[in-house]
């Protein structure tokens, strides 16, 4: 029994200390793309902020957290910097702040809640980097957010990253959340291609009900083909966004039985 109690104690200790490096990790990584911010305004690639702190979280994850992370389909990529796309992805935790920095174009802006820019540095930087931050249930926020996209994607030629599950999902299993159509439809309204990223199950990684944070860890992702929208017409929207849903699942389920049967190998 206090063998046990012990192991709860440290287990709690080492969650506690991985998550106050990690948060030390953010607000390092804002803070180097808020230094890079000047010059980024300089030459008027406001957006590149977000790059320049996306390079920064990656060293420090790698380097001081030990999460290193796996891109398949990296090549498909390639078309964010060519013109401006829409990224969309499943999302569930903090760690999604660390698989970003691996994939992040180098003028993109991310969609976030409004809350994140009141967080002190880190709000600092995303402002600075020009995001966008929408209030849930909020009619004009979400129209404020729908013009301001159409600003980036066709006057700035900048990359928008969205999350259409519109919250961090919590499932252990992995199971998405029904997607919202508002990535897809600005995608409609621009013609701008859709690139997909799938992401393991981050839950064995990383769970704050479990206090557990894993180090010296990978996480797997897969960059899908792009969606080409040229052709897209209205009624068509339902049905791209269940089947992007459909194809994201699918890879997720993948990349986890992948991951899982690696953590048993090792």
């Amino acid at each position: 029994m206090g063998l046990h109690i012990l192991y709860d104690v440290l287990a709690k200790l080492f969650f506690f200390l991985q998550l106050a490096l990690f948060i030390q990790c953010v607000f390092v990584a804002s803070a180097a793309g808020m230094l890079a911010s000047p010059l980024m305004h300089a030459v008027r690639r406001t957006p590149a902020t977000n790059w320049a702190g996306a390079v920064a979280m990656r060293v420090l994850a790698e380097h001081i957290l030990g999460i290193t992370v796996e891109v398949i389909g990296a090549e498909n990529l390639v078309h964010a910097r060519n013109r401006p796309c829409i990224i969309v992805a499943n999302h569930q935790n903090l760690l999604d702040t660390v698989w970003l920095s691996w994939v992040f174009p180098r003028r993109a802006v991310i969609v976030a809640n409004m809350f994140i820019s009141r967080i002190p540095v880190l709000g600092w930087f995303m402002r600075l980097g020009g995001n966008l931050f929408v209030k849930q249930g909020d009619n004009q926020s979400v129209r404020a957010l729908f013009e301001d996209s159409l600003h980036y994607l066709e006057k700035e030629r900048t990359s928008i990253v969205m999350f259409p599950e519109g919250k961090r999902n919590p499932s252990e299993s992995g199971t998405l959340l029904e997607f919202k159509k508002g990535a897809f439809y600005l995608a409609y309204c621009t013609r701008a291609p859709i690139i997909p990223i799938a992401v393991q199950c981050t839950h064995p990684l990383y769970s704050w009900d479990s206090y557990r944070f894993r180090r010296n860890c990978i996480i797997r992702i897969r960059v899908l083909a792009p969606i080409s929208t040229q052709c897209l017409a209205e009624e068509d929207i339902p049905a791209l966004v269940s089947n992007t849903r459909n194809e994201i699942q699918k890879a997720c389920i993948s990349l986890t039985s992948i991951a899982s049967h690696t953590d048993i190998a090792a």
